[in-house]
């Protein structure tokens, strides 16, 4: 999810310099993420992420963004994900859309909750009704054990902006459904999601628990999966964009795990977590 988190917000940043919006250009950013978050889910161990990323975009809406995300947890420091997307992008009037395919190339050591995704299909439609834009982003995730996922978020949110048209930002809220074959998996690949056994994931216990098998009841069931409140904001200084994004996300519907038949009732809390990023196009 901050994937794409960081590749919308970044479109958004670079919509907001208007020297390069009807022409091709290069975009190099820098972001730092302090936990990565999916729908209210995540590790014990907090996954913090710095990355760069680097997009070309034709003017004719064609684009290609290439990344890599390095953890810099202590002891832990490593390149965790490297990503590559290429997609398409158009504005009508009041309504923008993006489509985009993306591939994930996880380490195995790693402990993010969709560690098990390999590429996931996103489309983003939005619509400005001038006292409020409402978005929906519908993203289609396969898994490396051909299971796929199809999560659906829906935000509304509205900009305020200078003048001089510098500094925007824009109260969200939004929530998000899905099924969770990728929640099972990163459970079934992490003993218990304690990422290479050192934590206990985000509801277990103190103790490590080594199972044989791990099933999420339902997890193909398409649930409301979590409600986030964010307040983006952009700064823009001629080909720079400066970006802080605070998020507090608050998870629904907890999984009901069976771990070698028993069931264990997920215990999933509110979490704030936020990302900080800086962009120069040319």
């Amino acid at each position: 999810m901050f994937s794409n988190l960081v590749n919308s917000q970044n479109n958004e940043v670079t919509e907001s310099v208007n020297e390069y919006s009807n022409s091709s250009y290069i975009s190099l950013s820098l972001n730092y993420i302090n936990d990565a978050v999916f729908m209210g889910r995540k590790d014990s161990i907090s996954t913090p992420y710095l990355y760069p990323s680097i997009m070309f975009h034709h003017k004719s809406g064609f684009y290609a963004n290439g990344s890599f995300s390095y953890l810099t947890e202590p002891n832990e420091s490593r390149i965790d994900l490297s990503l590559i997307t290429i997609g398409y992008d158009f504005s009508i009037k009041k309504f923008e859309g993006d489509i985009s395919i993306s591939k994930y190339f996880f380490n195995e050591d790693s402990y993010n909750v969709i560690s098990q995704v390999e590429t996931d299909l996103t489309v983003n439609l939005e619509y400005d009704f001038d006292v409020i834009e409402f978005g929906l982003m519908a993203i289609t995730f396969f898994s490396n054990d051909s299971n796929t996922d199809f999560i659906l978020i829906s935000e509304f949110s509205k900009d305020f902006i200078t003048n001089n048209q510098k500094f925007q930002l824009s109260p969200t809220i939004g929530a998000s459904f899905g099924s969770q074959n990728f929640y099972e998996q990163y459970y079934s690949n992490t003993q218990f999601g304690n990422g290479k056994n050192q934590g206990q994931g985000q509801g277990g216990s103190d103790n490590v628990i080594v199972q044989n098998n791990i099933q999420i009841n339902e997890s193909e069931k398409f649930n409301l999966m979590a409600i986030e409140l964010s307040l983006p904001i952009w700064y823009v200084h001629k080909s720079y964009a400066f970006l802080f994004v605070p998020n507090l996300v608050f998870p629904q519907n907890e999984s009901e795990l069976i771990i070698d038949d028993i069931l264990v009732q997920e215990d999933l809390d509110p979490t704030f977590y936020w990302m900080i990023g800086v962009s120069y196009m040319f």
